[in-house]
């Protein structure tokens, strides 16, 4: 597949937003490159994803869903665990667009459902 890139630009500018968004020393983006394999480039409030057309989507798909969140510091382990399940409902989404039965664990509790986050979360819950 060849390379394909996104354009975005957050728009009002808020500074503080993308300062949370990005991390220190762009950590943040720094770890979306490194979990879907895209490259971002930003300059200001305008942001570009290059890579394979599914994931530069889902890296964008991610990116809006940080800055939703970014009214306060964004920690690493809440970057790296946001990650992995956009990653996981997309592999999801395309199993079931496949045609494949995807088995997504879920255990009912008095408080809510509990559902694994990851693959070996998922895998844990299945040997339960």
């Amino acid at each position: 597949m060849s390379a394909h890139t996104e354009h975005y630009s957050f728009i009002p500018v808020d500074n503080l937003r993308l300062s949370n968004l990005c991390g220190v020393l762009d950590e943040n983006l720094k770890q979306i490159d490194t979990a879907l394999d895209v490259v971002i480039s930003r300059r200001g409030e305008h942001f570009s994803i290059a890579g394979k057309p599914e994931r530069s989507r889902l890296a964008l798909q991610a990116l809006k869903n940080f800055y939703e969140l970014s009214r306060h510091p964004i920690s690493i382990d809440d970057l790296q665990l946001s990650l992995m399940e956009l990653i996981n409902a997309a592999q999801a989404r395309s199993s079931e667009l496949a045609g494949a039965a995807g088995v997504m664990p879920v255990l009912m509790t008095r408080k809510h459902d509990l559902r694994g986050r990851t693959p070996r979360q998922n895998q844990y819950l299945l040997q339960i």
